[in-house]
């Protein structure tokens, strides 16, 4: 928003104009049409020239302090949002170590279950390897108990051998007995048939005998033989099971060897697991701390912004106090707003924001060539005629030119036209300067009343009001200027409809009362319609704000541009002080749709 401010003077007729821009851009004076008399050498110059020179220099140097405060806090916030690009990086690095460690996590866990797994096998295995070591010592035990046995057994078979042997022997001679009987049963004739007989079923008997012997003697045989062979297998395998046995022992400590590897591998897997839980946890709490930090360093940049727009606000807030005096004063000659329409030599139109004795303020063509400062531009200005003028610097609000060679019929035509503009401001400023005189005259009533301090009233503790959004602030004396200004301030709107607004603001730009249909409660959550709807007790220190709070000339007319919804419109704004118990306390600000 720019605006245009014009300090007038005592005077109606002797008006004096500031132009300024406001608080969106650099502060940027007009050209100024007059220059200034160079003192003569010997002769001391005029005391406003050196009061002239004094405040240059301060203002130069308290300039120059606040640009270097300014550089600080950028450098500062430079390093603050490098330092939130570093914290991303980390946060981000410690999202992926973070999510690294989780997979790995769930790997440690799929092995530490695996290496359980294989660790309960390898039990099972030393088990079972166990009991084979124990079937081999019962088999060799029953190899040794068989072996006995078979030896055992060789031993009846031989025993029976040498009784069968024995029978065999008796058979033998029991047959020699039976063939002798025979022989003698023979020569006895008759008398020895009957010994015959029974000799021959002796023979009979002892052949049989002798038959089952020798089959004995041969089954005896072949248990031996069976009986050898068993015992020749049953040594080998006893000598087999030996040889096994060392073979069971190393697989067993194999085994025994591989269950406390598995063992220790489960116990490192787990305390790997526990080491990337506590890595991951780790990162999380990093990354929680980064967050931490940048929500700080957010902080920081937020307070280096604050801090930097209070700097540039303080250094718009000087220039605008310095210069609201006589002495600070730099104009040469009185300026006006105007809006008049301007033709260029080349066809390029344009128009006026302000006009004065010595030059005006052009917006900037929109068409054309730019313009660049020490231009010498061939004119003709509506109402007025053709004036040359030289363009002397060229700022954001436009070219601010000087008048060059006027004559006499067009400086006659630029005075005529002046004292209009003059003449249509004066109701404007007799009503903000009855309105403040109004006011006055309550507060130094209420204060003699003693209903009022002037401690409570010149109050500049703005407390603010919690969960308000723009900000709204609370002093000792709302509510009393509240009570006794709601009505002064809504009467001169009713008189003209033009009127955008009509309201106090103390020498700080804190505004105590507004008109009552933007003072309304503000909405949780809607600042844009509180900005809209809910502007008292609000704190407007911007370049028109604060120029109309501190402005201690009997009026001040600023120009502006002010968007309203979706639309722009200009304003001008007419402002007079107001003064409790003589001292400066701060303005009535009235504005009009231009």
């Amino acid at each position: 928003m720019l605006a245009l401010v014009y300090g007038l003077a005592p005077n109606i007729a002797d008006m004096r104009f500031l132009s300024r821009q406001q608080a969106d851009g650099p502060e940027t004076t007009t050209a100024q049409a007059v220059p200034v008399a160079q003192p003569r050498v010997g002769v001391d110059p005029p005391p406003r020239a050196v009061h002239g020179e004094v405040l240059d220099a301060i203002e130069s140097d308290v300039l120059t302090a606040i640009g270097n405060v300014g550089a600080a806090i950028a450098a500062t916030r430079t390093e603050v949002v490098d330092m939130q690009a570093g914290l991303a990086g980390i946060r981000d690095r410690m999202r992926h170590l973070a999510e690294a460690a989780e997979a790995a996590s769930a790997a440690s866990a799929g092995f530490t279950g695996r290496t359980q797994g294989l660790s309960t096998v390898s039990t099972r295995i030393t088990d079972a390897m166990a009991q084979a070591s124990g079937h081999l010592d019962q088999a060799g035990t029953r190899g040794d108990e068989a072996r006995a046995l078979i030896g055992a057994l060789a031993t009846a078979g031989n025993e029976i051998a040498s009784i069968v042997d024995t029978i065999s022997a008796v058979a033998r001679q029991t047959n020699l007995l039976a063939l002798n009987a025979t022989i003698e049963a023979a020569r006895a004739g008759e008398a020895g048939r009957g010994f015959v007989v029974v000799a021959a079923e002796v023979k009979a008997l002892a052949v049989e005998t002798a038959r089952a012997a020798d089959d004995v003697r041969s089954r005896i045989a072949r248990l031996r033989e069976g009986a050898t062979a068993s015992s020749a297998d049953i040594g080998a395998a006893a000598e087999a099971i030996e040889a096994v046995r060392p073979a069971f022992g190393t697989v067993r400590g194999i085994v025994d060897q591989q269950v406390g590897i598995v063992t220790d591998v489960v116990s490192e897997a787990t305390r790997t697991a526990g080491l990337i839980a506590d890595v991951s946890v780790g990162a999380g709490e990093t990354s929680a701390a980064t967050v931490a930090l940048d929500r700080r360093a957010e902080a920081m940049e937020s307070a280096a912004g604050q801090a930097a727009e209070e700097a540039a606000g303080l250094g718009r807030r000087f220039v605008a106090v310095i210069r609201q005096n006589e002495i600070g004063d730099r104009r040469r000659a009185d300026r006006y707003p105007a809006d008049l329409s301007v033709a260029l030599r080349d066809g390029t139109r344009t128009r006026t924001i302000d006009l004065s004795e010595g030059g005006l303020l052009l917006a900037r063509p929109e068409a054309g060539p730019a313009i660049a400062a020490g231009s010498l531009l061939e004119l003709e200005v509506a109402a007025i005629g053709p004036v040359r003028a030289r363009v002397a610097a060229v700022s954001p609000m436009g070219l601010h030119c000087a008048f060059e060679d006027l004559g006499a019929e067009t400086a006659a035509k630029l005075a005529a036209r002046l004292a209009a503009i003059q003449a249509e401001y004066a109701p404007l400023v007799a009503r903000a300067q009855a309105v403040a005189g109004i006011i006055s005259g309550l507060l130094d009533a209420e204060i003699a009343a003693g209903r009022l301090s002037a401690g409570l009233l010149f109050d500049t503790d703005y407390v603010a009001i919690l969960d308000t959004h723009p900000r709204q602030f609370m002093t000792r004396s709302v509510e009393t200027l509240e009570r006794l200004l709601g009505g002064v301030l809504e009467a001169p709107l009713a008189e003209d409809p033009a009127m955008m607004f009509c309201i106090v603001a103390d020498r700080n730009g804190y505004v105590p009362v507004h008109n009552r249909a933007v003072s309304q409660p503000q909405r949780p959550g809607d600042p844009v319609w509180n900005n809209a709807h809910s502007r008292n007790r609000r704190i407007f220190d911007d370049r028109t704000g604060i120029t109309a709070a501190r402005s201690t000339r009997p009026a001040t007319v600023q120009v502006y541009r002010r968007e309203i919804g979706d639309r722009i419109v200009m304003v001008r704004e007419v402002d007079a002080p107001i003064r409790v118990q003589g001292r400066h306390w701060g303005a009535c600000r009235t504005a009009y749709r231009f």
